[in-house]
């Protein structure tokens, strides 16, 4: 096998393995279908862009053809749509709660590229926001289908632990900034943000039964053991 093949053999397993991660997604195909949207909307946004920047004897590209008002209103759209549906669909879809957390930051961070800064604001603020409920979601779709439960943390265990503390700190992450951007923003930039807070609701509740019922798995195994211990005395 020649140097070339090997790369590639390599390179393919490390995708392989990304793919098949289970804080990406349950399944693999499904992952790579998410992942070539992500790409397609990171394509549109290069070519909204150039049309913005480039100039062609002294004219934007933009200027010159009609084609690129439809690039940048369906990119307008995708973005959209992945900032306040994406998330949740991917979650329901295949799991993954770092995808159903990254999803919707990909049009922010293509935002803020064009920009050349970055600013906590109320596009921040809701991908934050439902970024952290699609990670929940994700934690949850992917217990309930494992569980056969629709309170899999009363089921799912230790096996949960991993991706259970993953979903935490990204929650937590994710309430940080939104905290800040509730302090310092203007009270016209909360009114754009208010109808998304009460999704908090969704990631604080499945967190918190989540760590409820490893709470009362603990205390129930040392109890169990404890009596046991007696009984062997």
């Amino acid at each position: 096998m020649s140097t070339d093949d090997r790369r590639g053999f390599d390179l393919r397993s490390a995708v392989g393995t990304v793919l098949d991660h289970p804080l990406v997604g349950l399944e693999r195909r499904r992952t790579a279908i998410a992942v070539a949207s992500l790409a397609a909307l990171i394509g549109l946004f290069a070519v909204s862009y150039a049309g913005a920047t480039v100039r062609v004897d002294g004219a934007l590209l933009d200027t010159l053809s009609l084609g690129f008002d439809h690039v940048s209103t369906v990119l307008i759209v995708a973005a959209t749509v992945t900032i306040t549906i994406g998330p949740f669909a991917y979650a329901i879809w295949n799991g993954g709660p770092g995808l159903a957390f990254a999803i919707p930051l990909v049009p922010i961070a293509l935002g803020d590229l064009a920009a050349g800064q970055y600013v906590l604001g109320v596009d921040t603020a809701v991908a934050l926001t439902t970024g952290a409920v699609g990670s929940a979601l994700a934690l949850y779709a992917a217990d309930v289908r494992t569980a056969d439960s629709l309170r899999p943390w009363r089921t799912a265990g230790g096996p949960a632990i991993p991706r259970l503390l993953a979903v935490t700190v990204l929650t937590v992450v994710a309430a940080f900034g939104v905290v800040r951007f509730v302090a310092v923003v203007p009270p016209r930039s909360l009114e754009r943000y208010a109808p998304f807070a009460a999704l908090w609701l969704v990631p604080l509740g499945i967190v918190a039964s989540y760590w409820a019922g490893e709470v009362r798995t603990t205390v129930a195994t040392r109890t169990d053991h404890a009596d046991s211990d007696r009984a062997d005395t």
